[in-house]
């Protein structure tokens, strides 16, 4: 069993744990506490320390500003005579309290208690009233713990019950994208040399480390756009030439020397034409294109002077797919 895996059998404990009430607060949190440790959920991990081992304090005693905005936003915020406070007992400690209190207002009555003499009545009528008040005391006291920890409880929940959601579509994507890209490979192995060349230069720029590199990726992506529409062009359009393409819709563009977006424009086109279902993969093209040439200008221009590993892969990874689009589209 690999991570994943046991990572959601601890969120199905927790879910139907909580649900069918078969299973402690602080065992959700245990729970909780090992798929973020399984799914390196670092900063999850760290709340769900505060809660197991308590949240942290400074000399004076105060739970410190950052553990006590966590406490705050994860179910033990509450105000009261207009200001914000949190509760800080841990599930433990609130389960034993209740489970304690339960017990001793069962066990609190005037049930064997005697008393004698002139004052007898009155004497008893204190005992009663006292034992009275220190119930309903009890009693406000096991509600307001119980209440803190079904929100507790609620918060360990919600925590496995986004993380199953998570971890099961991940497990779906991972399927997908792995048949996915089966196809996908198939369709670039029958692209021209100097094209996968291409595909193997974008590896090494983005694994460089360096930030000007990231900048070249880009560029390779376009170049790698512009060489596959010259070459399903080619393939696809073997004696075109007319300078002008007339699309679906009347419109006439340029697909002579280095139009290479209208050419990619008219294989898509032609190729769409040829398929049984309907596609977006000429629109996601045309919207993937601009976004590289916008974020290229930008750089050019200094608006945007750096040009980070995250664009980089975002491009590069929707490369792939927009390119795959088109490939297997044949």
């Amino acid at each position: 069993m690999n991570k994943i895996e046991k990572a959601l059998e601890a969120c199905e404990k927790v879910i139907d744990g909580i649900e069918d009430s078969t299973i402690t607060t602080e065992s959700a949190l245990l729970q909780c506490s090992k798929i973020a440790r399984l799914t390196n959920d670092e900063e999850n991990l760290i709340w769900l320390q505060y809660e197991y081992g308590g949240y942290p304090k400074n000399n004076d005693g105060r739970v410190i500003s950052d553990a006590w905005n966590i406490a705050y936003k994860k179910g033990r915020g509450y105000q009261k005579d207009g200001k914000l406070y949190i509760f800080t007992e841990l599930a433990s400690e609130l389960e034993e309290k209740i489970t304690a209190q339960q017990k001793a207002v069962g066990n609190f009555t005037t049930n064997g208690a005697s008393v004698s003499g002139e004052l007898a009545l009155l004497a008893m009528d204190r005992l009663t009233t006292n034992v009275h008040r220190s119930t309903i005391t009890m009693v406000a006291d096991v509600a307001i713990a119980q209440k803190r920890l079904a929100s507790l409880k609620a918060q360990y929940y919600e925590y496995a019950l986004k993380k199953h959601i998570e971890l099961n579509f991940g497990n779906v994507a991972t399927d997908v994208f792995a048949r996915y890209r089966e196809q996908v490979d198939l369709a670039f192995s029958e692209l021209s040399k100097e094209t996968l060349l291409k595909l193997q230069a974008i590896e090494g720029k983005i694994n460089s480390g360096n930030p000007e590199m990231y900048s070249q990726a880009l560029t390779t992506c376009r170049r790698l756009f512009e060489s596959t529409a010259v070459e399903l062009f080619s393939k696809h359009f073997p004696d075109y030439k007319d300078k002008v393409y007339k699309t679906k819709s009347g419109a006439e563009i340029d697909v002579s020397g280095n139009h290479y977006k209208n050419k990619l424009s008219a294989v898509i086109e032609k190729l769409e034409d040829k398929s049984m279902k309907k596609t977006l993969v000429g629109s996601n093209v045309i919207y993937l294109l601009d976004w590289i040439d916008n974020l290229s200008n930008l750089q050019c221009e200094g608006v945007h002077s750096d040009i980070t590993k995250e664009d980089a892969e975002r491009c590069i990874l929707q490369t792939y797919m927009c390119l795959g689009d088109v490939l297997t589209l044949q």
